[in-house]
C-alpha cells in the first residue's frame, strides 16, 4: 500500500497523474467491470477493468445511485463511471497481496449507513422493533438511497427477527454475509450482514462494540467462514438485532427489495448450534495434536 501510494506521488510530480488523485482515495475491483462513460449502467462501455484494478475515487457518487466516477491510478486519462458494489478500500497498513485476497478490503457502496457511521445515525431508534422475514421483505424499497443519509423510517428502524441461517460466508468487503430464513419456508430468506469492526471507523463505541460482539458470536458458532456465501450442512436457528437497510439486491439470499440487516447489532444461536460448534472445534484440536505428534 504505502509503495503504490509513493508511486502515485512519484507520477504525479512527473506530470503523469493529476495532482488531486493525491487527495482521493485509492479503491480496488473485485471482479471484472465496465467503465462507463456516463454515469448510468445503460451509458456506453469504454473499458472493461480486470479484477484488482487500481482507482482512485474523489468520494462522490451519483445522488441516490451506485455508480462512482474514477480514474485508473496507473493510466490516469481512463476516467469514468462504474459500479461501486464491486469496489473496496484497502484497508491501512494491508499488504499488496493481502489486498489482493477475498475479504482484504472495506466496502464502498453506502459505507457509512452500513456501519452507522452516517450523518443520520444518531436518528436510528435502538429499541428493537420484533418483525418476521414476510414482514422485512414486504416494505417498499426506496427509490433512491443515499450514500451518508438514511433512506427512510425503516433504515432508522433497529428489528429482532429469528429464522434459521441457511447460508454465510466472507464477502470482498470482509463483511460475513448469512443467509436468513423463514423457519417454515426456507425461499422466504433476507440478508444478515457483519462488518469487519476495523472497517467500522465512524460509528460510537457502543456500535462498534456491538458489532465486534455479533462478529464473534457468528465465528464462535460457525467456525472460520468459507470465501464467498456457501450452504451450510444444517440449517442453524438464531435470533438476530440489527438496523434496517436497503441495498441494490446484487447479493444472494436478498429478496426482491433487497432487505437487509446492515449491521447486524446482536445474534443468539440455539443451544444445539453452540454445541455442534463446541464438538467440532474439540475434533479440530484433536485432529491439530495429532497432525503435531506425528
Amino acid at each position: 500500500m504505502k509503495r503504490r501510494v509513493f508511486m502515485i506521488f512519484l507520477a504525479a510530480c512527473l506530470g503523469m497523474v493529476p495532482t488531486n488523485v493525491l487527495a482521493q482515495r485509492i479503491l480496488i475491483t473485485t471482479a471484472r467491470v465496465n467503465l462507463h462513460a456516463g454515469p448510468r449502467r445503460s451509458s456506453r462501455v469504454r473499458h472493461v477493468l480486470p479484477r484488482h484494478t487500481q482507482l482512485a475515487w474523489n468520494g462522490a457518487l451519483v445522488n441516490g445511485g451506485d455508480m462512482v466516477e474514477v480514474v485508473r491510478t496507473h493510466a490516469p486519462r481512463d476516467t469514468g463511471w462504474t459500479a461501486a458494489e464491486y469496489l473496496v478500500e484497502p484497508r491501512l497498513g494491508a499488504s499488496p497481496q493481502a489486498e489482493s485476497n477475498h475479504g482484504a478490503g472495506c466496502g464502498v457502496l453506502r459505507w457509512p449507513v452500513k456501519t452507522m457511521s452516517d450523518a443520520d445515525a444518531a436518528t436510528v431508534n435502538r429499541t428493537p422493533q420484533g418483525a418476521t422475514i414476510s414482514f422485512l421483505r414486504a416494505f417498499r424499497a426506496p427509490r433512491v438511497r443515499p450514500q451518508n443519509r438514511r433512506a427512510n423510517s425503516v433504515e432508522k428502524t433497529e428489528f429482532g427477527v429469528s429464522g434459521n441461517v441457511i447460508m454465510w460466508g466472507l464477502e470482498a468487503d470482509s463483511d460475513l454475509h448469512l443467509v436468513l430464513a423463514d423457519a417454515s419456508n426456507s425461499s422466504q430468506t433476507i440478508v444478515l450482514e457483519v462488518p469487519d469492526p476495523s472497517c467500522v471507523t465512524g460509528a460510537t463505541t457502543a456500535v462498534r462494540d456491538s458489532i465486534a460482539k455479533a462478529r464473534h458470536d457468528v465465528l464462535q458458532a460457525l467456525g472460520s467462514p468459507p470465501s464467498g456465501v456457501t450452504a451450510l450442512n444444517d440449517p442453524v436457528p438464531v435470533t438476530v438485532t440489527g438496523v434496517g437497510f436497503f441495498d441494490f439486491g446484487h447479493s444472494t439470499g436478498h429478496p426482491p427489495n433487497a432487505f437487509e440487516l446492515h449491521p447486524v447489532l446482536s445474534i443468539r444461536f440455539g443451544a444445539r448450534a453452540l454445541a455442534r460448534a463446541k464438538v467440532a472445534k474439540r475434533f479440530s484440536l484433536i485432529s491439530h495434536l495429532r497432525g503435531g505428534i506425528e
